[in-house]
């Protein structure tokens, strides 16, 4: 069955039941004697880069948002990403918003959330990656997130608990403060909020550190901060709450990601990569000719999620094929 009749199948399930559904029978499918064996060495590109002090075995990565409890580690390595954000995790469980809030623009190819960092908690999501970290092969990373119910001035409480828990079962972590679907969450921009951030989540893991950046605020003042608070790397960027141009009708609230992204994400790069530090570049890859954009605007490496709905299963290791030959 090729992946556009599989898609229309899936779009005519609610968004988020359709992802539930997919991971899960991909899950059992990669799960039979010799299927994941036999799909990795189809499917993997070997093309190692660096991203500061990160070994990543491939330049495509699947983002934040998409395995938010650590369940689906060993498909994302079959299907031949280099690396894998987890997360975002909070230090307790929590629901987030409820249901209907994950939402598909197909004219754009673009999908609205507003999630609200659900997740199974740090502990639950440790135990997973402990049992993944003997054999994995691919890069794990941990989005580091705040529980809804905590005051900003409490968030480096959270933030730290999460990296201090999950720093033995992860390879780097990036500090999310840029998701608009968490109220307040991006007041934490504030320099006078940052700064002490950073030192606090720098203090107490020495595992590669990466700040997630917005699309919708000056991204050039959080990059310096993180810098001269030792953090390793950026990724830019998060879901967009704007609501301008071709998506100006669609709902207000949560956050775009898909195609809208990807002009406005590229025309920023170039400056912000001149911060110095190596960037993860994310919004709106759905073909090998948009990942290398990223690169030639100063990108070390991407991430994709959005492009992979829309994409299919193939889309990663296309990708990594593609960037190889460069």
């Amino acid at each position: 069955m090729s992946y556009a009749l599989l898609r229309r199948l899936l779009f005519r399930l609610e968004p988020e039941t359709a992802h539930e559904v997919s991971t899960r029978a991909s899950s059992a499918l990669l799960g039979l004697p010799g299927i994941h064996s036999l799909v990795r060495r189809l499917l993997w590109v070997n093309d190692p880069c660096q991203v500061g002090p990160l070994r990543l075995p491939n330049r495509v990565g699947l983002a934040a948002g998409f395995d938010k409890d650590a369940r689906w580690v060993r498909e994302a390595e079959a299907l031949g990403f280099g690396h894998i954000e987890v997360g975002a995790v909070t230090p307790r469980p929590q629901p987030g918003h409820p249901r209907p809030r994950l939402f598909r623009i197909p004219e754009l190819h673009a999908l609205r959330n507003r999630m609200g960092f659900n997740n199974a908690g740090c502990e639950v999501i440790g135990q997973r990656l402990a049992r993944t970290a003997e054999n994995r092969r691919i890069v794990v990373g941990v989005n580091l997130g705040k529980n809804a119910d905590t005051p900003l001035e409490r968030a480096a409480d959270d933030y730290c608990q999460v990296a201090e828990q999950l720093d033995a079962v992860c390879d780097y972590m990036t500090l999310n403060i840029s998701s608009p679907n968490t109220a307040g969450l991006r007041g934490l921009t504030q320099e006078g909020l940052l700064g002490p951030l950073l030192q606090a989540v720098r203090a107490v893991t020495r595992k590669p550190l990466f700040l997630k950046l917005s699309p919708d605020e000056e991204p050039l003042a959080p990059a310096r901060l993180a810098q001269q608070h030792g953090f390793d790397g950026l990724v830019f960027s998060n879901t967009t709450a704007s609501r301008v141009g071709a998506w100006q009708h669609h709902d207000p609230v949560g956050g775009i990601s898909g195609p809208p992204l990807r002009a406005a994400n590229l025309a920023v790069l170039p400056e912000l990569a001149r911060v110095g530090l190596p960037i993860l570049g994310a919004g709106g890859i759905e073909t090998p000719e948009h990942a290398r954009h990223y690169l030639q605007a100063g990108a070390s490496a991407v991430q994709i999620y959005t492009g992979f709905i829309y994409g299919g299963p193939l889309l990663p290791s296309r990708i990594a094929r593609a960037l190889h030959r460069l």
